[in-house]
């Protein structure tokens, strides 16, 4: 009873975000533009973003579509009231009890290796009761949530792939935040907070074989950040890649 549950509650937000041929992904990298995704916003692509973007908030209209998680480190330190103004929060299985909100639904956590044979390997549909993996940052499973919700073209923005002082290489290392920025706001991590360092080789990993899945179901992932060391996608700009929608949209009226 409690697995159709979830499938129900999948079933309808999926219902209820169907459509989109187009999906923006957005990163918490340094150059995140807030009038970057309202641009995206003011033109119907729906986008899907984590962790605390919530911070932004206050200083936009714009809101994701869809809300993720799944740093157990980071969902244990984040108190109820960072859930205040965000709808759902979608997240693995293995980390649901972690979310101090009642407003929450999980997708079946894979490991990578299971991930990458499922879905590589096997080709099997994307769905989140089959399971989504994390592939060392929350960027991989909302790439596969993008997939899942029809995306033919996926833009991934803010995804600047570049962590200073940071380099694990398995992701299991934790130390003290040196004060320098990784993100889009200086405040996202106090000095001296313990995180966990970014696996970069697993990150990747996890990002080649998401190129790998897309190109065998014929969706395009473009990275349009505005400074990015991953290059694991097709490049392109923000002004391009909005222009491209728009013309999109103009020939279908």
């Amino acid at each position: 009873m409690f697995l159709e549950r979830t499938r129900k509650r999948w079933e309808e937000l999926y219902s209820s975000i169907k459509g989109h041929d187009t999906w923006l992904v957005v990163g918490n990298g340094p150059s995140l533009r807030l009038e970057d995704v309202e641009a995206f916003d003011a033109l119907g692509i729906p986008s899907i973003a984590s962790n605390k973007i919530n911070m932004v908030f206050n200083r936009t209209k714009w809101r994701p579509k869809l809300f993720t998680l799944a740093d157990p480190l980071l969902l244990h330190k984040l108190p109820a009231e960072h859930y205040d103004n965000i709808e759902r929060v979608l997240l693995p299985h293995t980390h649901v009890l972690m979310a101090k909100t009642p407003r929450k639904l999980q997708w079946r956590h894979l490991l990578n290796p299971e991930g990458e044979e499922k879905y590589l390997v096997r080709q099997e549909k994307l769905d989140p009761l089959n399971g989504f993996f994390v592939g060392g940052t929350i960027t991989v499973p909302n790439l596969q949530l993008a997939m899942w919700a029809g995306a033919k073209t996926i833009y991934v923005i803010g995804c600047d792939h570049f962590y200073a002082n940071e380099n694990s290489k398995t992701g299991a290392k934790k130390s003290p935040h040196q004060g320098v920025s990784n993100h889009f706001d200086p405040n996202y991590r106090k000095p001296g907070e313990i995180v966990n360092e970014a696996p970069v080789d697993v990150m990747n990993r996890g990002y080649a074989v998401m190129r790998q899945i897309a190109d065998q179901r014929g969706v395009r992932v473009v990275n349009i950040s505005r400074k990015s060391a991953l290059d694991a996608f097709e490049r392109d700009t923000v002004e391009n890649a909005l222009e491209s929608i728009k013309q999109a949209q103009e020939q279908t009226v």
